[in-house]
């Protein structure tokens, strides 16, 4: 499954190994692929491939296939050539109605002109010698013919030779040495002009000099020399190649655009110093990445060469050194467009820019698309002539729903979804959206259509009325056609009688070409015996055919849709809000205005990190960033001495009333939870924030003695936190300090003071953990789960009496943990201390007075299962509220939870009662779930967190009051981090808005992200 191309390129160089450009989604950068792919598409026999190959579009059909669906009919195709295992490349060119085909056979090359219809017109032509070895060539149409040119390995060096054609496909002279060197040549290409073309190609190189001291590039990333001649080619006479001249030097990247005028040259340049540290990181995590990544990201400049050959200084484009090195450039209403993927905020996005002939850059690079976590550019497909002066620019997302996972895209599957938006010369986008299925690494084959555009992708091949639940469907390379709205007009498979033996499914498809509203592509079979033929043949030759692409009605399902028509609800966008070590929990508020606070705590495992300045003591990091609808606001660290067991809670409190002499608070305030740990002991702290996230003042909530002679510390953890509604806090937290963990809380008002002294509120043989807190009115609420069993210290629970813990308020303490280097990550804590090996849990819920924290009646049990019940949820609702948790059945040993967790959803009426069974939601092909966040206004919105394939998958759903039906699941994203991981989704304020969660990005790196969700 490649995609690969010789027919148009991308552009080459260092490739980001480690960070945003691995991984499923992002497969098309992998090195290994390209090298094989370069094999596949380009080589010759017995070539060694280039070091690097830029990712091309030829669809390679998976060898093994499910049984092929029957009825609908072949496309029209003809058979132009035949290909040996040695010479399998061919190329393909249109000029007005005709085209040509040039390919290698028998050590000749040989050229076919062709028909508007495909149909070869008379014989095929020797076109001369070819070598042993060309790992690259191109074929391009001039106004004078047709010019090829190619690499070629020659007694140990490279060489560049032209051949100039005419339009029948003879040559005019025999091939022209351009150039040889024993240096490495890794790519070229034609560009076309009014009196001939431009030739360049480009030589890798290893940073020199000031650069590569300053630690800017590194070993094995390479940079590469732009190299050109001039082709100048006469109406009947030779082509005059002019010497090789330099276009840049020791660049990161570049891609090309001819013009009438010459070509214009699109570069990524080295950073000339290591960049600053971005925010959202860690100073010493950002500080080691930073400097393994300056060489590896630069600034865009554009620079234009005239036919004659002479090169413009360059302009730059986008000066800050954040530029991958995945441009590409298109000529578009008399402007250059160029696009690339920008790592200036945390996450990658896809930028655009514009620029003037002359270098006026018109549009200083913006972003693109909205902010959907990670991006990717794909590619930038200019118009046809006269097809409405739009392009059409393709990228992908890594956190959104996969191709085989949304409407109209067929079944579930591995598919990636490649997004399509039209865009004009002022560089905005247009409001139509697409997404096209891809099954398969690399880019798919784009062209212009007319008005629209074409693409030949590798997707599940299914029949409109296939029925649900069917078999696999084979995996086929498949044409959609797309109208100027991006609504799909046509798609079948490809799929040809030349091909018989396989089901009519070609091995390799590429070099898909449109004209005139016609369009075709390039199939072939694999060289050697077919399947069916005769067995051993010796010298068995591969067809090598056109095969037409019509619009037509079809049986087919399409894989492409229209995304802009997608019903909510649906993710709108997503942002990065930090980069570091793996997280532990989010926690978020609303604020006012549509504002949120979100904060978060991360991994830290006790002795696994040896990188503190001596003499500090660090922990889990703490941090906090505020978020509205015009941006992120600062991110602050407030401490580095956090518990990652001890979780982090925020809860937000309205601006004070004025006094008597018109003062009172600006803004309200927000107070953070969380646990400490000092010396070895933990201790829960309490944290003041105004709205930007700024701390304003810190005091220590418990200061309970924690270690015991002759055994291990008590601890605190799982906090929880809610406002009181009279100008207060309620903090609850899991306590060890009495020998079980168990359930305490505590009461202080604004300033943090203590009102009311620790309160132990649940008192049972075995541990509670995980502790929620709500209020409503003059109560609190408490849930949480509980590993008594059904028969034990029971579902009433004996009176938790008197204050067990420290009296009196706590002792003022500065600012817990601050400065310090930042822990370096760890394994996942586990849950609340004591409660991991236990045989199972139920979730218990109990009422409190607001004012003196006594419990009103007994506590009770809201739902007795033999299965492990886990990590609850509260969302206030009318008349009481929503509580929802995760259910884990016990392994068959009976000792703790087992695979296959489900979520369960139950109401509970004011008086704490509940209403109905809980009603059960599964994750997406009966995955687990691994966790859960719940909103309720009228009606209740949740997002759940599963691990369906080897990632994490978010999908969101809706529940009524008195539903007690599962309800129906939409995906709203796929996560960049592993399927083990518990991402800890909240959400901030009853709408469901806004989600906060964790994701490890592709480098591993931890993140905290933010979601914004548009529901029905």
């Amino acid at each position: 499954m490649l995609v690969r191309s010789a027919l148009s390129w991308v552009p080459r160089g260092p490739r980001r190994d480690a960070r945003r450009l691995t991984g499923p989604a992002l497969g098309r950068r992998a090195p290994a692929l390209l090298g094989a792919a370069l094999a596949l598409s380009l080589g010759c026999s017995g070539a060694a491939p280039a070091p690097v190959a830029r990712p091309a579009r030829v669809v390679k059909t998976p060898p093994a296939q499910p049984k092929a669906p029957e009825g609908p009919p072949l496309l029209p195709a003809r058979v132009i050539a035949e290909l040996d295992d040695e010479d399998a490349t061919p190329y393909f060119a249109r000029r007005g109605d005709e085209a040509l085909l040039l390919h290698a056979a028998g050590g000749r090359f040989r050229t076919r002109l062709l028909g508007a219809d495909g149909a070869p017109r008379g014989d095929a032509v020797d076109a001369g010698p070819v070598a042993a070895d060309v790992p690259v060539a191109a074929l391009r149409a001039t106004p004078q013919g047709y010019i090829a040119a190619w690499i070629e390995q020659i007694e140990g060096s490279r060489a560049v030779r032209v051949l100039a054609l005419d339009p029948a496909g003879k040559p005019s002279a025999p091939a022209s040495l351009v150039a040889q060197t024993a240096e490495e040549i890794s790519w070229l290409d034609v560009l076309p002009n009014a009196q001939g073309a431009l030739v360049l190609w480009e030589m890798p190189r290893e940073a020199q000099g000031d650069a590569a001291r300053a630690g800017v590039a590194h070993p094995g990333v390479d940079r590469v020399d732009v190299v050109m001649t001039v082709v100048a080619q006469g109406k009947g006479a030779a082509i005059k190649p002019t010497a090789p001249a330099s276009v840049a030097r020791e660049v990161l990247g570049w891609n090309a655009v001819a013009t009438e005028r010459g070509a214009a040259v699109a570069l990524v340049l080295p950073p000339a110093a290591p960049r600053g540290r971005g925010e959202g990181k860690p100073a010493r995590k950002a500080e080691a990445e930073d400097a393994a990544e300056d060489g590896k990201l630069g600034s865009v400049a554009l620079l234009e060469i005239d036919a004659a050959g002479k090169v413009s200084a360059p302009v730059v484009v986008s000066p800050e050194p954040t530029a991958q090195i995945d441009l590409e450039i298109a000529s578009l209403g008399g402007r250059y467009l160029l696009t690339w993927t920008d790592e200036r905020d945390i996450d990658g996005a896809v930028y655009l820019a514009a620029v003037e002939p002359g270098g006026k850059v018109v549009v200083a690079p913006r972003q693109a698309t909205p902010p959907s976590g990670e991006q990717a550019l794909v590619s930038l497909v200019a118009p046809s002539q006269g097809g409405g002066g739009r392009a059409l620019l393709a990228w992908e997302d890594l956190l959104r729903a996969r191709g085989g996972e949304v409407g109209g895209a067929g079944a579930r599957g591995p598919g990636r979804l490649i997004h399509l938006a039209s865009v004009g010369p002022d560089g905005a986008l247009g409001a139509e959206r697409a997404g096209l299925v891809f099954s398969a690494s690399g880019p798919p084959d784009i062209a212009a259509d007319g008005d629209g555009f074409a693409a030949v992708t590798l997707a599940p091949a299914t029949l409109k009325m296939a029925r649900d639940g069917a078999a696999a469907p084979p995996v086929w390379p498949t044409f959609v056609r797309f109208g100027p709205d991006l609504s799909v007009r046509a798609a079948e498979p490809v799929r040809a009688a030349p091909f018989a033996a396989t089901d009519g499914v070609p091995y390799l498809v590429r070099g898909l070409t449109c004209h005139a509203g016609a369009c075709a592509t390039l199939a072939s079979a694999a060289p050697g015996p077919q399947p069916g033929g005769a067995a051993g043949a010796a010298g068995a030759r591969a067809p090598l055919a056109l095969v037409s692409l019509p619009v037509r009605e079809s049986a087919w399902r399409a894989p492409a849709f229209r995304e802009d028509k997608d019903p909510p609800p649906r993710a709108t966008a997503v942002r990065a809000l930090a980069e570091g070590d793996s997280v532990a929990e989010v926690a978020a508020v609303e604020l006012d205005g549509g504002a949120a606070l979100s904060a978060w705590v991360t991994y830290f495992v006790e002795g696994a990190s040896d990188a503190a300045p001596r003499g500090q003591e660090v922990s889990a990091t703490l941090a906090v960033r505020a978020v509205s609808p015009g941006g992120l606001g600062k991110l602050s660290v407030l401490s580095q001495k956090a518990s990652s067991l001890g979780g982090v809670a925020i809860a937000a409190a309205p601006p004070l009333p004025a006094d008597a002499k018109g003062k009172g608070a600006a803004q309200g305030e927000s107070v953070i939870a969380w646990v400490a740990r000092e010396r070895g002991e933990t201790q829960v702290y309490l944290t003041k924030v105004d709205a930007t996230g700024a701390k304003v003042a810190q005091k220590k909530l418990t200061t309970a003695p924690r270690k015991k002679q002759g055994g291990a510390a008590s601890e605190a953890s799982d906090v929880a936190i809610a406002y009181d509604g009279a100008g207060g806090f309620i903090v609850a937290w899991i306590d060890t300090r009495d020998g079980n963990a168990e359930v305490y809380a505590a009461r202080v008002d604004r300033a943090l003071n203590r009102t009311a002294p620790d309160r132990r509120i649940t008192n049972a043989p075995l541990d509670a953990a995980e502790v929620q807190i709500a209020v409503r009115g003059q109560e609190v609420w408490l849930v949480w789960s509980d590993a008594r069993t059904a028969g034990g210290a029971a579902a009433g629970g004996a009176a938790a009496g008197g204050a067990a813990g420290q009296a009196g308020a706590a002792a003022g303490a500065g600012a817990a943990g601050q400065g310090g280097a930042v822990a370096s990550g760890g394994a996942a804590a586990g849950g609340a201390a004591g409660q991991g090996d236990e045989p199972g849990g139920d979730i218990f819920l109990a009422r409190l007075d607001a004012k003196t924290l006594q419990r009103i009646g007994d506590e009770s049990r809201l739902h007795a299962s033999s299965e492990h019940s886990r990590s609850p949820v509260l969302a206030p609702l009318e008349g009481g509220l929503f509580v929802g948790w995760i259910d884990e059945p016990a392994d068959e040993s009976g000792g703790g939870a087992g695979a296959g967790g489900r979520a369960r959803l139950v109401r509970v009426d004011g008086n704490g009662a509940v209403q109905g069974p809980p009603v059960v939601v599964s994750g997406p092909d009966g995955a687990a779930v691994s966790s859960l966040a719940l909103a309720c206004d009228k009606i209740c919105r949740g997002v759940l967190a599963s691990a369906p394939g080897d990632s994490v998958e978010l999908n969101a759903f809706t529940l009524a009051p008195g539903d007690v039906s599962a309800p129906s699941l939409k995906p709203l994203a796929w996560l960049t981090g592993g399927a083990s991981q518990d991402v800890s989704p909240a959400f901030a304020g009853r709408s469901g808005a806004s989600l906060f969660f964790a994701d490890d990005a592709v480098s591993g790196s931890g993140r905290v992200r933010w979601m914004t969700i548009t529901w029905p």
